[in-house]
């Protein structure tokens, strides 16, 4: 009786589609830099001025409620897209900000708890490093996600996003 109870149990387990032990989506995360050609202090100067992201090109308008941590800002896309962020650091001795995505239009970043850092660094008295860090989910957290919402789509957009607003801040701050 019991090796009929083992067999049954063992029989189970490997004719039970292994789909059924999937656990949803992985955090994925997107790290990019550039080096800009002024000052850490210039570069500083934009970045932490949660008010105002002029220096993404994709970027219509900025409505934000103070340059605090725990201030919200609102971007609103040229394609009509909104995303609201909150502040959550923002430390002037190590340059460094910090924001967490709390709202999302898909068709811009389809992401789930996305947060972001910026760190800037100082190479020389004209020349800085900006390191762009985010970490999110996909689009669709359940399992078997559509294609525009998947592991791979999601980490385009945010790739996307990032160089995109680290090649603007390069063109505001060296203007």
């Amino acid at each position: 009786m019991k090796s009929v109870k083992i067999f049954l149990i063992l029989s189970i387990f490997f004719l039970t589609p292994f789909e059924s032990f999937s656990h949803g989506p992985s955090r994925q995360k997107v790290s990019e830099s550039i080096i800009v050609n002024a000052s850490a202090e210039t570069v500083w100067d934009i970045v932490k001025n949660f008010k105002d992201f002029k220096w993404n090109e994709d970027v219509k308008n900025c409505l934000a409620t103070d340059n605090k941590i725990g201030s919200e800002r609102t971007i609103e896309f040229n394609n009509g897209s909104k995303l609201k962020q909150k502040l959550e650091k923002l430390d002037d001795e190590k340059l460094m900000i910090g924001w967490r995505v709390t709202e999302t239009d898909n068709k811009m970043l389809p992401v789930n708890s996305y947060a972001a850092k910026i760190f800037i660094s100082s190479k020389d008295d004209n020349t800085a490093q900006v390191k762009y860090k985010a970490g999110f989910y996909r689009g669709f957290m359940g399992n078997d996600p559509p294609e525009e919402l998947n592991d791979e789509n999601s980490k385009k957009k945010v790739e996307n996003f990032i160089k995109k607003s680290l090649d603007g801040l390069k063109k505001f701050a060296e203007k």
